[in-house]
């Protein structure tokens, strides 16, 4: 692999956007896109063996959630930028990727000139880059948001909902959970009410089949 190009590779499970970021960088000048990883297991193998200079990092991929993923692939690659490239532009979910320390965060949506500037910035500049168009603030009068598929409902959940869900999905009464988790009954009836809000569901096996979906059980 030639040192005098700057590396990208890339970990989304959609061959098109590959092919896209690869037609971009084709078109910048000491740029070379090194590895298209479709999973997050794929990049990890990738990563120990390879150097590459920057990552553009899919955040909804099949096998590891992205907070985990980021986390091992700081362990692997230290020095290693990495670039959240993603459709998903709900404020809770930009400020905890950001959080986990990334050196960036666009939308699949970035022109190809925002894009070079954006990766030029990541690469030559100790400070993190942000997308024109991601939302990092909350509207003034935000309404309910409308979850449009399984990964923006589970990020919605908090820890504490998401075990309860898991045990709810196990068959375990409020009064099982509440004794598991040293917690009242009545606490654990308020977060399944909350769970079956967030998720916009009204029954027990809404949310068994979501928990299932999601590997929660």
């Amino acid at each position: 692999m030639n040192r005098n190009y700057t590396n990208i590779a890339l970990v989304d499970d959609h061959p098109i956007v590959g092919i896209g970021v690869k037609a971009m960088l084709e078109k910048l000048p000491n740029f070379q896109f090194c590895q298209h990883a479709f999973t997050g297991q794929d990049i990890l193998t990738h990563l120990a063996h390879h150097k590459t200079d920057l990552l553009l990092l899919d955040l909804n991929l099949p096998d590891i959630e992205y907070a985990p993923l980021v986390r091992r692939i700081k362990s692997i690659a230290p020095s290693m930028k990495i670039c959240a490239y993603t459709a998903y532009n709900e404020t809770a979910l930009v400020k905890a990727v950001l959080r986990l320390g990334v050196d960036g965060y666009l939308l699949k949506t970035t022109s190809p000139d925002e894009f070079r500037q954006a990766l030029q910035t990541i690469l030559n500049h100790d400070e993190v880059c942000i997308g024109r168009n991601v939302n990092l603030t909350e509207p003034k009068l935000p309404k309910k948001p409308v979850l449009k598929d399984n990964f923006q409902k589970c990020i919605s959940l908090s820890k504490r909902e998401k075990e309860i869900l898991s045990l709810i999905s196990q068959g375990q009464t409020s009064q099982a959970i509440s004794q598991n988790l040293y917690i009242s009954k009545h606490t654990v009836e308020t977060h399944r009410k909350n769970i079956l809000r967030k998720l916009n569901f009204t029954t027990s096996t809404e949310l068994v089949k979501f928990a299932v979906q999601q590997g929660l059980v």
